[in-house]
């Protein structure tokens, strides 16, 4: 793949953005094939936002790409791409646009978490984290199938991207919160907040999770409102959201926005300016109904959260941190216990045995408690 005139389109814009909901490849659903220049067209560029009626120019400084073709099944139900040939090519194609950072897809049911271990281990720090589609690959959320891979996320820090749908169905949110329960510092992104839905039990699920600490869940606002400017949801979600026993927990939405898929790309369903639209509709509903707080709210919501979550991970560093000194505390609490166990056995020893024999001698050797020095 032959890519031109990448350094001639950087340039210096205002505000910068992440949209940690992207994806390229072949959508069957839409009969679509969407190529690098589909999607670039959009990050390569200034965004024109019209943001509460002012104009301005920002940048999506990152988008974080998913390969459809690991996710579309052929006309003889066979994936296009499997596991690894799917992710290197996504991970190719971000290494020529470094302002594309790429989601390893799970095929769970269909793949083996070995296989993104392998990605993983041999392109440390690539990956900026794990995507499944439980509709695609027709897998209860709760199902066992999923946990290897739950077990990599935790492994190596990374946040798991969830295709959440309506209640009942293989993407229920409440079965992905069955899922992110078992691994409580993974965090867990509920994509669309219940496609197709009101959106209230997905977040009943995420409020749920953050007032409990049961699991570790965050939503994104890929086509949550997305065609309402009063984006009424989304509105009530902050307030809520700033509000919780927790405190502030606003760090927990992210903005996505699912494209190029719909009406940001779709054949027959293309919008042009769909994309600015979108992110300007955003950014307005929290101008309006934010006040004093709105540019900071925005900022984060669109930027900062998903910079802490995928690419900084400050919470990854804390929970290591965690580990060290727990491992630790431990470690002194055990040698203290073997120090204060081995003297209080040899003075007890030579106290009820003065007459003690060689072979007691060796037995009471072997089975002294053996000092573990962590640090």
């Amino acid at each position: 793949m032959k890519i031109t005139g990448v350094k001639s389109i950087m340039f210096t814009a205002g505000k910068q953005n992440i949209d940690m909901h992207w994806h390229e490849g072949t959508w069957k659903a839409e009969n679509a094939h969407y190529t690098n220049n589909d999607t670039f067209n959009l990050v390569g560029k200034p965004v024109t936002l019209n943001v509460n009626g002012k104009q301005t120019n920002e940048e999506i400084k990152y988008v974080f790409v998913s390969n459809l073709d690991c996710m579309t099944f052929d006309e003889n139900n066979h994936l296009i791409k499997n596991e690894i040939d799917g992710n290197m090519e996504m991970l190719n194609e971000c290494k020529i646009h470094p302002q594309k950072k790429p989601y390893a897809v799970c095929q769970a049911g269909y793949g083996s978490a070995e296989n993104i271990e392998k990605l993983i281990r041999e392109n440390p720090n690539k990956f900026v984290g794990l995507k499944f589609h439980p509709m695609v690959f027709q897998q209860d959320a709760n199902s066992a199938v999923y946990e290897p891979y739950m077990k990599i996320a935790e492994k190596y820090n990374l946040p798991c991207l969830f295709h959440s749908d309506k209640t009942g169905s293989y993407a229920c949110p409440k079965k992905i919160y069955e899922l992110a329960q078992k691994f409580p510092k993974v965090p867990v992104i509920l994509a669309h907040l219940g496609a197709g839905t009101d959106h209230q039990d997905a977040i009943n699920v995420l409020l749920d999770s953050i007032e409990t600490g049961k699991a570790n869940l965050y939503g994104d606002t890929s086509w949550v409102d997305c065609k309402n400017e009063e984006m009424p949801t989304l509105k009530n979600l902050i307030a809520r959201l700033q509000q919780t026993k927790k405190g502030d927990q606003t760090k927990r939405l992210l903005y996505g926005s699912d494209a190029p898929l719909g009406e940001f790309g779709a054949p027959g369903k293309k919008v042009d300016g769909f994309y600015a639209d979108n992110l300007s509709t955003l950014k307005t509903m929290i101008s309006k109904n934010f006040h004093a707080n709105a540019e900071k709210l925005s900022d984060n919501i669109c930027f900062f959260n998903s910079k802490e979550l995928f690419l900084d991970k400050n919470w990854a560093k804390n929970l290591d941190r965690t580990k060290f000194l727990t491992a630790r505390s431990a470690g002194i609490i055990l040698t203290a216990a073997a120090l204060a166990g081995g003297l209080y056995g040899a003075i007890h020893f030579t106290l009820k045995n003065p007459n003690q024999n060689s072979e007691t001698a060796n037995i009471y050797t072997e089975t002294k408690p053996q000092i573990n020095l962590l640090v």
